[in-house]
């Protein structure tokens, strides 16, 4: 009676010692599994934030770039018609 006893009870303190250590090998995977998530999620924020930045710093240099032909055509435009004005008016003398 006494060695069945002795042995349920060395059985169990076998048992409750595996699921302890099961329980922290389960928190450790999780700790370092949302580690882990926090990073992907920072990179990926990190990686947004860049691709915006370019896209718009892009966006910006087009639209200076525009303005600036813009202004171009006009200035062009407007030499065209004022040599054209000073040769009609000279023709027309």
């Amino acid at each position: 009676k006494i060695q069945t006893k002795w042995r349920f009870f060395a059985c169990r303190q076998g048992y409750v010692s595996f699921m302890a250590a099961r329980k922290i090998q389960a928190n450790w995977r999780a700790a370092v599994c949302r580690d882990l998530y926090l990073h992907q999620i920072a990179a990926k924020i990190i990686q947004t934030k860049w691709r915006s930045y370019v896209c718009r710093k892009e966006y910006v240099e087009y639209m200076a770039a525009r303005k600036i032909q813009t202004k171009w055509r006009f200035f062009a435009c407007r030499q065209d018609y004022v040599y054209f004005m000073a040769a009609r008016k000279i023709q027309a003398n």
